[in-house]
């Protein structure tokens, strides 16, 4: 299993090994360092050692990764252990660190001619600014609500932000294909629970809270169900313009209601009309079931793992 470990002295010795024999020079040190250089290699790793940690699979040193104060990171892995997601999953554990420090971006810099380095990035849902030769990488850093909130209403409304949040970092870095892409036996692919996801929000505030008028709000206009399917010619982007569509209705709607106000259309005539408080706990429960089911087949599709 890829793991972090805080780097010390001892860390500086299994790298300084890791990297005489099995690194590029020019990944581990400033340019111009050779592997007969070892003082100068431990001198500036142990300048380090409040910020860097070192990559383990078990007993085995893979690399160094790094995370300061400021959200600044950076990595480099043996060359034996490349192309087995190893850069990847360290990168989502400095991530997941970042958010205990209260960091809200992870940035990195790197070059254009760096393609190892800005498919890692792109994995993990980097935003990325190119600059001439210099790219300049930041990586959201999920954060949950404030956790002196005590205010029931904000509360709910700042998870079910979280969770939307959640769900679109989730998806982000996936190529076209992996996004359209099912593995489980039910058929639904990424890209295909994240329209789900928009009929809910559809359906649940704009439809029946607000009693807005829309024709099949959980199918299309002619009646066909689609919120678990793509229609010809729809493209991800597609669907994440209409999510993000929904989404801004649903915190209008929010915003100018009382958590104690019902409904105005319900077709369940045996069951009260729910309230917007519970509506609203519906979602954040349902956007939390989705997201872990999401979780996994991330992790089965690239590897990618985190919140």
């Amino acid at each position: 299993m890829i793991d972090l470990r805080p780097l010390d002295d001892d860390g500086v010795e299994r790298l300084l090994a890791v990297a005489a024999v099995d690194a590029d020079p020019a990944d581990v040190m400033p340019p111009g360092w050779r592997p007969e250089q070892a003082d100068a290699f431990r001198a500036f790793y142990r300048d380090l050692r409040r910020d860097a940690f070192e990559i383990t699979d078990g007993d085995r040193t893979l690399g160094m990764v790094r995370l300061t104060g400021s959200g600044e990171t950076g990595l480099w892995v043996a060359r034996s252990a490349r192309g087995r997601g190893v850069g990847v999953t360290a990168l989502c554990k400095v991530v997941q660190r970042a958010t205990a420090r209260n960091l809200s971006t992870v940035r990195a810099e790197t070059t254009t001619a760096n393609t190892a380095a800005l498919a890692v990035l792109r994995r993990v849902g980097a935003a990325l600014t190119v600059d001439g030769d210099r790219v300049h990488a930041a990586i959201r850093v999920p954060v949950e609500p404030a956790l002196d909130l005590a205010d029931p209403a904000r509360l709910v409304v700042a998870y079910l932000d979280f969770y939307r949040d959640t769900l679109l970092r989730k998806v982000d870095g996936l190529s076209d294909e992996q996004a359209r892409t099912s593995l489980v036996p039910s058929g639904w692919a990424p890209i295909t629970l994240v329209k789900h996801l928009g009929h809910v929000e559809q359906g649940w505030l704009r439809w029946c809270f607000a009693g807005e008028d829309i024709v099949n709000a959980r199918a299309t206009p002619e009646g066909r169900v689609a919120e678990w399917t793509l229609e010809e010619g729809e493209t991800a982007e597609d669907v994440r313009a209409f999510y993000l569509e929904q989404c801004a209705r649903s915190r209008e709607i929010v915003a100018g209601a009382d958590l104690a106000d019902v409904a105005r259309r319900w077709d369940l005539d045996a069951y009260p009309r729910p309230t917007l408080a519970w509506i609203l706990f519906h979602l954040v429960q349902e956007y939390a079931r989705h997201v872990g089911q999401l979780d996994v087949v991330r992790e089965l599709t690239d590897g990618v793992v985190g919140a």
